[in-house]
């Protein structure tokens, strides 16, 4: 999914190199999203910034980008429903990307960000079954096997997510291996042991959010709402403002919600 402290290139990006008969619409569309796979360094924030102004410029952006198009390109319909999902605002995003999906339809398994807004809609079925679809053009993403987990085990139970783990070799990113190695059960030494291995301060940093955000997800999935949040708020707090910083805060207010006693 996310690019980060120079480890890899963005999966779909990878993916469409070696798969040279996807169509130009759809090579348009990964190109784009590239400005939403910037290097941590060179977006980072105080924790405290506000980040609505932010987003609300983004959308407003692809708005009038799309208005512009009369092409209607499904590039632009993508680029607006991730403005929208990273903005919180994953229901009204979720059109979006069905529309862009119905103008090029070979562009769906590598929307694994239409899979997050899914899961965020409460669509689970749909949301594991997308994230399946991803994992056939992009085998190596442990990231894409955590949000499959999360959605099996919200669809059924967390015994059916270990059971049907995705398998995800070889993806070098610390400390994604220790992360596919917890999914199965365990505690998170592995991962902080890897986390506080690192020596260089910005690479360290970006592990530190990955370990956060996916030890939250772990947590969600496994029905443990305290220690999720704890995680998940820790992870937004980066100052980093990359596409998985985003969802991070998005997560963090999805679990603040979901933890609210509701009205009767």
């Amino acid at each position: 999914m996310e690019a980060y402290a120079n480890f890899r290139s963005p999966p779909v990006i990878k993916t469409m190199i070696t798969r040279p008969r996807q169509t130009l619409s759809t090579f348009i569309v990964f190109a784009l999203s590239l400005t939403c796979l910037t290097s941590p360094t060179a977006n980072a924030q105080p924790p405290s910034v506000d980040h609505s102004d932010r987003h609300e410029r983004s959308i407003e952006r692809a708005q009038s980008n799309l208005r512009a198009d009369e092409s209607g390109a499904a590039s632009r319909e993508v680029a607006l429903a991730d403005a929208l999902l990273r903005g919180g605002k994953a229901d009204e995003s979720i059109p979006h990307y069905e529309t862009a999906i119905k103008q090029s339809p070979d562009m769906r398994p590598y929307l694994w960000q239409y899979g997050i807004a899914l899961f965020f809609a409460g669509r689970f079925d749909d949301g594991r079954e997308l994230f399946e679809a991803h994992r056939r053009v992009n085998p190596n993403d442990v990231e894409n096997a955590a949000w499959h987990f999360l959605c099996e085990a919200k669809a059924n139970d967390i015994d059916s997510a270990r059971k049907l783990l995705l398998p995800a070799p070889g993806d070098r990113r610390v400390p994604m291996s220790e992360i596919l190695d917890r999914l199965p059960g365990g505690d998170a030494t592995k991962i902080e042991t890897a986390v506080n291995a690192i020596d260089h301060p910005m690479s360290k940093q970006s592990a530190r959010f990955y370990a956060d955000l996916y030890l939250g997800l772990i947590a969600d999935a496994e029905n443990k709402p305290d220690e999720a949040l704890r995680f998940m708020t820790r992870a937004a707090e980066t100052p980093m403002t990359h596409y998985m910083a985003d969802v991070a805060r998005v997560y963090a207010d999805h679990l603040r919600s979901s933890s609210k006693p509701k009205e009767r």
